[in-house]
C-alpha cells in the first residue's frame, strides 16, 4: 500500500501529461486565429485594391488608356502585391465591371475567369462606361485556407469530419471567396 501512496504523490511528469492533452487543442486555436487574422487582412487589401482600381474607372483614366483592361488589371494586383505575386493575381483575382441604368438595378452575375483571359465557363464583364453613367465593379478572390478545418468550418463543411472523406482521404483545398464591390457615377470626364 505504501508502493501505491507513493506513487500516488509523485508529480513527475504531470505537466508533461498536462501539455500532452492541452498542447494540441492551443495549437489548433492559434493557427485558426492566425488564418482568421489573414483572412481579414486580405479581405482588407482586396477592399483597397478595388477602391483604387475602380478610381481610374471613374476618373475615365481607363477609358481613354490604350488598353482599359490592362490598366485596371495592372493597378489591382499592384495593389495586391504584398500579398501574392502579380502572376498569381492575374489568374486568380476575378473582376467584373458592368454599366447599370440606375442604383436600383444593381445586380452582378457569377463569373469564372476574367475578360483578358480564356477558360470555360462564365466570362467576366469588362465595361467600364462612359461620362455619367453608373458602374459597378466587382473583385473576387477564392482564397486558400491555412488550417483546412478552419476552411471547412467556414464554407459550409463540416467541422468534425474536416477536409478529409467518410474514406479518410484529403477532399482538396478549402478556400473561401471574398469580394469586394464598389459602386458609383463616372465623373464628367470628356465626351461620352
Amino acid at each position: 500500500m505504501r508502493l501505491f501512496r507513493r506513487i500516488a504523490r509523485d508529480r513527475k511528469g504531470t505537466i508533461a501529461v498536462e501539455m500532452a492533452m492541452v498542447g494540441p487543442p492551443f495549437l489548433l486555436v492559434m493557427l485558426a486565429l492566425l488564418d482568421f487574422g489573414q483572412t481579414l487582412l486580405t479581405q482588407s487589401v482586396l477592399d483597397g485594391a478595388a477602391r483604387d482600381a475602380a478610381r481610374l474607372i471613374r476618373t475615365g483614366q481607363v477609358q481613354i488608356s490604350g488598353s482599359p483592361i490592362a490598366t485596371f488589371q495592372n493597378l489591382l494586383c499592384s495593389d495586391m502585391g504584398s500579398l501574392m505575386s502579380t502572376a498569381t493575381c492575374e489568374t486568380s483575382v476575378l473582376f467584373d465591371v458592368q454599366v447599370f441604368s440606375s442604383f436600383g438595378s444593381i445586380a452582378f452575375t457569377s463569373c469564372t475567369y476574367n475578360n483578358n483571359q480564356t477558360g470555360t465557363g462564365t466570362q467576366c464583364n469588362f465595361t467600364p462606361g462612359n461620362a455619367g453613367q453608373i458602374v459597378g465593379v466587382q473583385v473576387s478572390y477564392a482564397r486558400p485556407y491555412i488550417v483546412p478545418w478552419v476552411g471547412a468550418c467556414l464554407t459550409g463543411g463540416s467541422c468534425w469530419t474536416g477536409p478529409f472523406s467518410a474514406s479518410g482521404s484529403a477532399q482538396g483545398t478549402q478556400t473561401t471567396t471574398l469580394m469586394s464591390t464598389v459602386i458609383f457615377q463616372n465623373e464628367p470626364f470628356g465626351s461620352s
